[in-house]
């Protein structure tokens, strides 16, 4: 018999999902890897698969700076889900930004994990005010995608952003040791303790397979911050440039295969059945995040 599906609360979000849809938006001609088509409709049929009514939908690599393919998701989400996008900040306008506000967009994702090798924690440190700079006056979410090391190196400067930062990732520990024993765990606990604008998503933990304790790292995120946790699906799980078919970037790549309700179920023991915890997660600390004011 197959196990029963965990009933979310009312209004839950799904906090960092994808789409891809190349019927109307071609993806960009240097993206390391091509995945298949997974549009809006589709991801419409997954979260009311799960229970889920809000996302927050967040650029794909794949489509680099050109947001085209979101701003028409979320003008036909009508209110129902936010964004978050990929900018340049030296090129944007405020225009662009303030019509990209209008329908939905709440954010922008940074992503300094895969730039590693390219830039050195002195740069990390000049790029993040740049952001915080042209998006303070719409209050938007910095988004950032890093290895737990380099928490370590951009974790002084966080709290001056004076923005709400968010890890994507659980901060995305490295595979081989501990979360706890990587550099960068005791400065992401302490953003949480110390800054109530630093959230963390509870997600993509089927990309750290190889990650010692990491239920004893996920089980003390909510512990230490409760109303900075948020849940996501990471759908439609993307394989990654590592994943390429025969290593060919231009072939068309297959997703993943998560179970989601497993992993919702998992979420869920996690917060050791305390419903006020839940609703936090799923609800209360996304509305927060995404700057969301309607009603369910």
């Amino acid at each position: 018999m197959a196990e029963r599906q965990f009933v979310l609360p009312k209004g839950a979000w799904d906090s960092h999902v994808h789409i891809v849809d190349e019927d109307h938006w071609k993806i960009n001609e240097d993206a390391p890897f091509h995945p298949k088509q997974a549009n809006l409709d589709h991801l419409l049929a997954f979260e009311k698969s799960i229970g889920i009514d809000h996302v927050c939908i967040v650029a794909m690599s794949v489509y680099m700076t050109d947001n085209a393919c979101n701003f028409d998701g979320l003008r036909r989400l009508n209110g129902k889900g936010h964004g978050i996008a990929i900018i340049d900040p030296d090129t944007i306008t405020d225009e662009e930004l303030d019509e990209m506000h209008l329908v939905g967009f709440r954010g922008v994702r940074i992503n300094l994990r895969t730039r590693s090798q390219t830039y050195g924690a002195e740069v990390w440190r000049q790029i993040l005010p740049k952001y915080a700079a042209r998006l303070k006056r719409l209050n938007w979410v910095i988004q950032i995608f890093v290895s737990m090391d380099q928490i370590e190196h951009i974790a002084p400067i966080v709290p001056s952003l004076g923005l709400r930062v968010v890890f994507d990732h659980v901060g995305h520990p490295e595979a081989g040791r501990s979360p706890m024993a990587q550099p960068g765990c005791n400065e992401l606990y302490q953003l949480l303790e110390q800054n109530r604008d630093v959230f963390v998503k509870l997600s993509g933990l089927y990309r750290l397979p190889d990650v010692p304790e990491l239920d004893t790292h996920v089980r003390k995120l909510p512990q230490i911050a409760p109303d900075q946790i948020v849940w996501a699906s990471d759908w439609p799980h993307t394989g990654g440039p590592e994943f390429n078919p025969g290593g060919n970037a231009k072939e068309i790549q297959d997703f993943l295969v998560v179970d989601i309700p497993a992993f919702i179920r998992q979420c869920v023991g996690w917060c050791y059945g305390d419903e006020k915890l839940i609703r936090k997660i799923w609800v209360d600390n996304p509305r927060r995040l995404w700057d969301y004011q309607e009603m369910d």
